[in-house]
Parts: C-alpha cells; sequence; structure tokens
C-alpha cells in the first residue's frame, strides 16, 4: 500500500464479484475506482499478463518498473483464456494492495469449460 493513496476496503467485496463475473469491458464506477488503485503507484513489482501466443496462449509476468525493460515471466503460470488470465492478476493485485486474501468463494475457476476468447467451448 501506498501512503495517502486511496485505499481499497477489503470488506467490500461487490466490485470483486462485478470483476469475477466480467473481467473485460464496461465496469460500475466503484469497480474503475478499484481499478485504477490497483493499476497506480509503483510498478515494479506488479503482476500483468504476456502475450505468448496471439489470442491463444498467455503467461503471468512481473513487471520491472523501470522504462525499457521488458517484465519478467513468472515460472510455470500459462493461461489459455484471457479471462481467467485477467482474474488471476486482479486477484494478485487486489491481495497485494490489502495485504488480504480473498474469501474461498473466489478460489473456483471463473467457468467449468474454458472458452476461446470467442466464446466457443473446448
Amino acid at each position: 500500500m501506498r501512503a495517502n493513496a486511496p485505499r481499497i476496503d477489503p470488506a467490500d467485496l461487490d466490485p470483486v464479484r462485478e470483476f469475477r463475473a466480467c473481467p473485460i469491458g464496461l465496469h460500475s464506477p466503484a469497480l474503475e475506482a478499484m481499478l485504477n488503485i490497483l493499476r497506480a503507484g509503483t510498478m515494479g513489482g506488479k503482476y500483468c499478463i504476456i502475450c505468448l501466443e496471439p489470442h491463444r496462449k498467455w503467461a503471468l509476468g512481473r513487471l520491472s518498473g523501470i522504462r525499457g525493460v521488458p517484465p519478467e515471466v513468472v515460472p510455470a503460470v500459462e493461461y489459455d483464456d484471457l479471462e481467467e488470465a485477467e482474474w488471476d492478476v486482479f486477484r494478485r493485485r487486489w491481495e497485494a494492495e490489502t495485504r488480504t486474501r480473498l474469501p474461498p468463494e473466489f478460489d473456483a475457476p471463473l467457468r467449468e469449460t474454458p472458452t476461446n476468447r470467442a466464446g466457443e467451448s473446448r
């Protein structure tokens, strides 16, 4: 957390539920405010998504915080669903910002059957 910066209330889980239900697209003002907090501040060490294969495969990365220095890939964390990748980065940033683990209701995968970006079941 950053000194004198807006804070996320770990007890306010409605924006988290909203993001989990729809990680990509338009969001409510409350969720937008939360995302602004998660995206602000020091970039070094923040989680990000790295595209390995366009529209098919992504990896978890960590930003260097230094302009021109590429992010580092986190070993053994890859995704074949962009929404799952977005959710994982959101969850990791939320937990780092609040220093609180999300409740178990958020542990399950986003969906039982993964889908590709076009929404087709695999």
